[in-house]
């Protein structure tokens, strides 16, 4: 089955700017790839570009043409769902290279760029021994870079997410005490969020206590926090689809002079890298902006992740905030989050981590994590 979008004026539906400028960026790309067409697997991509949010889908674009192709549960779906996009044809069928095998809707194509990065090499073997003659070829991170803008729709829904989230942790603080778990605290966070209008876990929940809270992606465990505990809590919430992603830390009952430092030396660190953020800034340089503060304070060598990432329909999305490549350019529109943190084996670990919109007049802070460590 096979449908013009633009044919039918019961299907339109608006759809932001955005993506036409994604779109016309990809042929850009079709251009410097020496390629006829771009195959998009990933779904989130896909979210991005076709406003699909299901869970099968697969587009073709071309100088002219977008086919997006879906099985038989999604056709009704797609009717209200789909951008109507120029020169979009709608495809449903369960087997995508069957199809494009027999009805041939790639004219006048002799090769087909796909996400290297997004497809294990034993499917890309396959789906090159299927399609001979056609050419199949390797694109990395061929869609990412022209998503990190988001759209105003984007960031609002962005925006509300990091709302709940801060609304979540005003509940925590009352919720944490000597006595509960860490499994206690991870659920009583999922809960809250759900209460306040979060439709799922951003990702998975992580609330660590005492020396657990030392382990940068640490699950939680039955330990029961006691006085004198650091508690870290990392989770976010989901609004259509774009997610939140903040930590934040507290004392139970009292805190030590090191761990009261150590929570302004990060908290410092983290609004000395916000005070550089600006459209086409460095990632490398934001994460020296903020590393160069905890090494000059000795704490260099606990302080071993990069300093963060994009946000949008996945919690970690391009750009990186990383030391580790000098090539990452944060762009104006994006949302970054902004996590440093010190981990201090068999003691205790202090993250904080709050979520900015970048803006032509600088870093813009959806969410505001104390200035000094909280004691519950």
């Amino acid at each position: 089955m096979v449908k013009n979008m633009n044919a039918d004026n019961n299907t339109e539906l608006s759809y932001p700017a955005i993506a036409d400028i994604r779109l016309q960026q990809l042929r850009f790309t079709l251009e410097d790839l020496k390629t006829d067409a771009l195959v998009v697997t990933y779904l989130p991509n896909i979210r991005y570009l076709t406003n699909f949010y299901g869970t099968a889908s697969t587009i073709f674009i071309t100088e002219t043409e977008i086919h997006f192709v879906t099985d038989d549960r999604y056709e009704e779906q797609i009717k209200n769902e789909l951008y109507d996009l120029p020169g979009m044809f709608t495809h449903i069928s369960r087997d995508v290279w069957d199809l494009l095998k027999t009805e041939k809707f790639l004219k006048n194509t002799s090769s087909i760029a796909f996400e290297a990065d997004r497809t294990s090499y034993s499917d890309a073997v396959d789906i090159r021994n299927k399609m001979r003659p056609l050419k199949f070829k390797p694109a990395m991170a061929v869609v990412e870079p022209f998503t990190m803008p988001k759209s105003t729709d984007e960031l609002a829904a962005i925006q509300k997410a990091c709302e709940i989230a801060e609304q979540v942790y005003e509940k925590m603080l009352k919720f944490i005490k000597p006595g509960i778990t860490e499994i206690d605290l991870a659920v009583e966070i999922a809960h809250q969020g759900r209460l306040l209008g979060s439709e799922s876990d951003a990702f998975p929940i992580i609330a660590l206590s005492g020396p657990n809270s030392a382990m940068v992606h640490g699950k939680p465990t039955d330990r029961v926090i006691k006085k004198g505990d650091i508690v870290l809590m990392d989770y976010g919430c989901t609004v259509n689809g774009f997610l939140s992603d903040i930590t934040r830390t507290v004392a139970v009952g009292k805190a030590t002079k090191e761990q009261k430092k150590i929570y302004k030396l990060l908290h410092e660190a983290k609004e000395a890298a916000i005070a550089k953020i600006h459209p086409a800034v460095n990632g490398k340089l934001l994460d020296a902006s903020a590393r160069d503060i905890i090494v000059e304070a000795g704490y260099g060598d606990n302080f071993q992740h990069s300093l963060g990432h994009g946000i949008g329909l996945v919690p970690h999305e391009r750009p990186l905030i990383t030391f580790r490549t000098d090539t990452e350019i944060i762009p104006e529109d994006a949302v970054l989050a902004v996590e440093p943190g010190i981990y201090i084996p068999d003691k205790f670990g202090i993250r904080i981590e709050d979520n900015i919109h970048v803006t032509r007049s600088g870093g813009k802070h959806l969410t505001n994590a104390p200035e000094e460590l909280p004691i519950v």
